[in-house]
């Protein structure tokens, strides 16, 4: 029987949510770190084991980790109560123990990634053995494959990405990211925690409007754009009574337009970026076409989305004044990603999760877009590759273990998920998280006329992408290049 991808089984999460409702009560975020962890319990009847890794000695080995202090730090110190912090060292503490290694970290803020790019870039250059793994974001971390200072998933010792008795791979991701039979990646529990666009909702919303159960239409597949939307419809309220919708009022959706556009792609089951037979291929699929036409046609609607960018300007402030809305019931939905939890806290009304909604009924499946697109990787300058894929392997074996599990503790704890169905939910979201190619790393190329054209309110996307396919197919064409050389 296959395993289930990269699935935490439902009777972990029932542990961790007894071990919440049975501990203090939900602190808010702020005292997060004075939590006491609670997970080590939860794995002592839910050990994953991986038996393909070989018992061996590295001899006190110093393994080397480039990587982030803010976002995904993959060592920690000392254990200080932290939930995750202290599962993360957990973690570190029984590989080192396993395979007699130290791990060592050089960490810089997130907002260096691209100073972390340019070490490894630099180091694999000049072919120095100078790092074990590097944690970087999705577009450096594809641009060194192609320049072959990071080796191919495929080409890598250890890694098996057709195997299916792994669930510490993402096998979804990995799929999706599989070009003419060459894996670029091996996305696993280590790479990132549990993350991938989604929406929220308001359940007092649903309440008052008597509307259906999201969580409902999820497992009976009646969750599509057309019931989501229509349900959009019914919250949109002209507070103020002055005839215009602004801040304030009330809406169907808060989002950034760049997010509100997954759910015309990702959503609906088609890509920017199709693979046909295994070759990325430019899509003018006829559903896309559609999903995003009725997008636009929604979208246009007096009161059924307010533009955060264009509200509040780019960058963070867009993000978290658009988040601040939401918490105040100023709309039904809000495009996201499972990272938004984090700042939902401390909302007044009770909120759900639910998984990007699908085309139609008959749409076999969700699809969520990645959102946390990072990955540590190995140098091709390794010079011991094997060593250095046994430790990320086992790493990730135990992330599933130690890390996940005080993810979703802290996650209970903290009050970000408030009930048994939302939990589910952010297990069926992880399991279907897919990364589109248009949209990273070609998504200026790519994304960007389907983005423009959706917010011109002008239905002429088919033209736009057919003006746009020569330039499109040249990319592409030039990835093809780059792979059949990594062959």
């Amino acid at each position: 029987m296959k395993t289930v991808r990269y699935a935490i089984p439902a009777m972990l999460l029932l542990s961790a949510l007894l071990l919440s409702c049975g501990g203090e009560a939900g602190q808010t975020t702020e005292d997060t770190n004075n939590t006491p962890a609670t997970t080590e319990a939860v794995t002592e009847d839910t050990s994953y084991r991986a038996e393909y890794l070989p018992e061996v000695d590295y001899n006190g080995y110093e393994y080397r980790i480039i990587g982030y202090s803010d976002h995904y730090t993959p060592v920690i110190e000392k254990e200080t109560g932290a939930i995750i912090d202290d599962a993360i060292y957990r973690r570190n503490k029984k590989v080192e123990e396993q395979y007699n290694v130290k791990l060592t970290a050089t960490l810089y803020p997130f907002t260096d990634y691209l100073t972390v790019s340019e070490l490894v870039t630099k180091a694999g250059r000049a072919q120095s053995d100078d790092l074990d793994l590097a944690h970087l974001i999705f577009r450096d971390a594809y641009n060194s494959v192609l320049d072959g200072i990071v080796p191919a998933a495929t080409a890598l010792p250890i890694v098996d990405l057709e195997a299916d008795d792994r669930p510490w791979y993402n096998q979804s991701m990995n799929e999706s990211i599989t070009i003419d039979g060459v894996g670029l990646f091996c996305y696993t529990a280590l790479d990132n925690y549990p993350s991938g666009g989604c929406l929220f909702f308001n359940k007092q919303i649903i309440t008052e409007l008597d509307l259906d159960d999201p969580y409902a239409m999820v497992d009976d597949g009646t969750w599509t754009m057309d019931a989501v939307y229509k349900m959009g419809q019914e919250a949109i309220l002209d507070i103020d009574g002055n005839g215009k919708y602004a801040v304030g009022d009330r809406f169907a959706f808060i989002s950034e337009w760049d997010t509100l556009s997954m759910l015309a792609y990702t959503g609906t089951g088609t890509m920017l970026v199709e693979m046909v037979d295994g070759i990325p291929t430019v899509s003018q699929n006829e559903r896309l076409i559609e999903a995003f036409s009725k997008l636009q046609e929604y979208a246009g609607q007096p009161g059924f989305f307010l533009d955060t960018f264009n509200q509040f300007g780019w960058a963070e402030s867009s993000r978290t004044e658009g988040i601040n809305l939401f918490a105040a019931g100023q709309s039904l939905f809000i495009v996201g990603s499972t990272n938004t939890l984090t700042k939902l806290g401390d909302m007044k009304d009770d909120y759900g999760i639910v998984p990007h909604p699908k085309w139609n009924a008959e749409q076999e499946r969700y699809y969520c877009e990645a959102t946390a697109k990072h990955i540590y990787v190995p140098l091709a300058c390794s010079a011991d590759l094997e060593r250095t894929m046994v430790i990320k392997e086992a790493l990730a074996v135990e992330s599933l273990n130690l890390v996940y599990p005080a993810y979703y503790d802290n996650a209970l704890k903290n009050r970000y998920i408030r009930d048994e169905e939302s939990l589910r939910m952010l297990d069926l979201i992880m399991n279907t998280t897919v990364l589109d190619l248009g949209q990273d790393p070609f998504w200026d190329i790519i994304r960007t006329p389907w983005l423009d054209t959706l917010q011109s309110g002008k239905p002429n996307f088919a033209s736009k992408v057919e003006k746009n396919l020569k330039k499109s197919q040249k990319a592409l064409d030039e990835l093809m290049a780059m792979v059949d050389a990594i062959k």
